[in-house]
């Protein structure tokens, strides 16, 4: 059975999609393996492949162990009885499922023992003040620009089967390519899986996260869950609170922020107070709560101060305010 029909069969069978002639095909090729190091070969090879399509981190792989190992049919098979004779066919049918769990099963205990042997990692981190906007580039060639109000930790060096980090806040990526160590980025429960390609993740302290494409593919989901695959100009939303998610379309194009735009499409009043703290480094409150729910859509350019914005903003959205210092009061409705 040639690497191809094998790669087929373990994908037809971890979606549980398998055809019976299929499966009884997969069982057989899989109980003639001679030896446990062939099997072992077996599911690494093809363990790797389903790993580059879905990017299972150490957590999944754990879980999934766990799962495995706690299942009564790996027990029984790990320590099997003495029985005179048995007839194969049948042995086949009952436990072929065994077979697959006891190879997987090994196979990750290897894997994680394998990686919890390797050196420490070694981690940078970057805190971004309000009104500050940074580019880092990554031991790989990845180039990082981070917005203000944020912070990104990575490690000096990708070691390993992938290549991790983790964000609070929000940040530009353009990841460079490399097939055989996905780029994971952490933010809270989201977790963003790549290969090569170019998206902004927001994800402050709040509890909204969003995921955007601007080339390339993305796998966005959480530690147990899959949310979704975005292709250039999509989003995906992340409520943290009612676990929620929404894929929608929009202009990637207007991902200026790292040029220094400021753009806002179609913002309450309240989302662009926040996002005004952070770019500006000043505090801005409400002396009338009603007009916090007005919407808006506008863009700054980059050399635009904030009195030329608020200035802007109090025509749009009809109030008015009064700036002392870092201290901005939005008072009252225009009449």
């Amino acid at each position: 059975m040639n690497s191809e029909r094998i790669h087929f069969l373990l994908k037809q069978y971890t979606a549980n999609n398998i055809a019976r002639n299929d499966y009884d095909e997969l069982m057989s090729y899989i109980s003639l393996s001679s030896s446990d190091t062939t099997l072992h070969e077996l599911m690494e090879d093809e363990w790797d492949k389903l790993n580059e399509e879905y990017s299972f981190d150490d957590i999944q792989q754990r879980a999934l162990y766990q799962k495995i190992t706690t299942d009564p049919r790996f027990a029984l098979s790990t320590k099997p009885e003495e029985k005179p004779v048995f007839n194969l066919k049948k042995w086949m049918s009952v436990a072929a499922g065994t077979i697959m769990l006891v190879g997987l099963g090994l196979f990750l205990n290897h894997r994680i023992k394998k990686e919890s042997q390797q050196p420490a990692v070694v981690y940078h981190e970057k805190i971004v003040p309000f009104g500050k906007k940074i580019q880092i580039g990554l031991p790989d060639g990845t180039q990082v620009w981070v917005n203000s109000g944020s912070k990104l930790k990575y490690p000096s060096s990708f070691t390993g089967s992938k290549r991790e980090l983790y964000l609070e806040g929000e940040a530009y990526f353009d990841v460079a390519h490399d097939a055989t160590r996905p780029f994971i980025i952490h933010t809270g429960k989201l977790l963003t899986r790549v290969l090569g390609t170019a998206f902004n993740i927001k994800a402050y302290a709040t509890n909204e996260m969003s995921v955007t494409v601007a080339r390339g593919k993305v796998s966005v989901g959480l530690q147990n869950k899959f949310l979704g695959v975005l292709t250039p100009n999509q989003c995906l939303s992340y409520n943290a609170v009612n676990g929620s998610a929404k894929k929608y379309k929009v202009d990637a194009s207007k991902l200026r922020w790292m040029n220094g735009d400021l753009i806002f499409n179609d913002t309450d009043i309240e989302g662009a107070a926040k996002i005004i703290e952070r770019w500006y480094d000043v505090k801005v409150a409400f002396a009338n709560t009603r007009i916090s729910t007005r919407r808006f859509t506008a863009s700054f350019l980059q050399h635009e101060n904030i009195d030329q914005v608020m200035n802007v903003l109090s025509e749009l959205s009809a109030f008015k305010y009064k700036r002392e210092g870092k201290e901005i009061t939005i008072q009252q409705i225009k009449n």
